[in-house]
């Protein structure tokens, strides 16, 4: 098996993109996955553990450790596995690279960040009077779903290999994306379909949005690929575009 990761913006096209390329049968793009929590709950084990401290056989923990990351995606029985996770926090990164064990290379999905802003604060049907309090918390650099993910861009564009994908690439050219990705991968040509989509799922499994309420965060257009236009004007006050309008505009494209 290959593994892979990806980092993203939320709202940049994730479950679109995974829609897509999970129609290969060699591929698995997986959703946002809890791989990284395993790997910081194991690693916190070996660390800090009486019954591990006692008789530190580091040896045993690290082998088991290394393993989590292909016993967790083999269960997808694909060659082929993206694991989308915030695997660039800087924690996480430590930990990848202290115990994967072949080369590191990230697809990274982006997207205008005040463009991802409108697009959550209409989801969540947040007003916009309220935009600039959640602007402060989405774009933060240190914690913010965000503004934290761009930071992490910074990072892995100048330490890992990468394939910065935008979301406009996604919608308006889907198929040169595509080959940009299984080029990148060094993974053999698949004949996709764009048009006829069938929702995000791996092996049957669809996400289950009605946990965070009447919301619908991960349902796609199935019969063509088509951006949704909206005004962000409609969603954010101008005190939030002015302050953020210079955000992320290194990694547009």
């Amino acid at each position: 098996m290959e593994l892979y990761f990806c980092i993203n913006l939320q709202r940049a096209g994730n479950t679109l993109l995974g829609s897509i390329l999970n129609q290969n049968p060699n591929i698995t793009f997986t959703a946002n996955s809890p791989l990284t929590e395993i790997i910081h709950q194991l690693d916190l084990i070996k660390t800090t553990d009486t019954t591990a401290l006692n008789f530190p056989d580091t040896v045993a923990f690290d082998n088991l450790i290394t393993k989590s990351f292909y016993s967790y995606s083999e269960t997808y029985k694909t060659p082929y596995v993206i694991n989308r996770s915030n695997w660039g926090a800087a924690g996480n990164l430590n930990l990848l690279e202290k115990y994967f064990d072949k080369e590191i290379k990230f697809l990274i999905l982006y997207r205008n960040p005040l463009e991802c802003l409108a697009s959550i604060l209409k989801a969540h049907k947040i007003k916009k009077e309220d935009s600039y309090k959640e602007a402060e918390y989405y774009m933060d650099i240190e914690k913010g779903p965000l503004g934290n993910v761009v930071n992490q861009i910074k990072i892995i564009k100048n330490n890992y290999k990468n394939l910065l994908i935008n979301y406009n690439q996604i919608v308006k050219s889907p198929k040169e994306t595509i080959d940009k990705i299984y080029k990148f991968f060094s993974i053999p040509e698949y004949n996709h379909t764009y048009k006829n989509l069938k929702q995000f799922e791996i092996q049957g499994t669809q996400y289950d949005d009605s946990i965070f309420g009447d919301i619908n965060l991960h349902t796609i257009r199935t019969d063509r690929i088509l951006k949704k236009e909206y005004r962000i004007e409609d969603f954010l006050l101008p005190a939030v575009i002015e302050k953020y309008k210079h955000f992320g505009k290194e990694y547009e494209s």
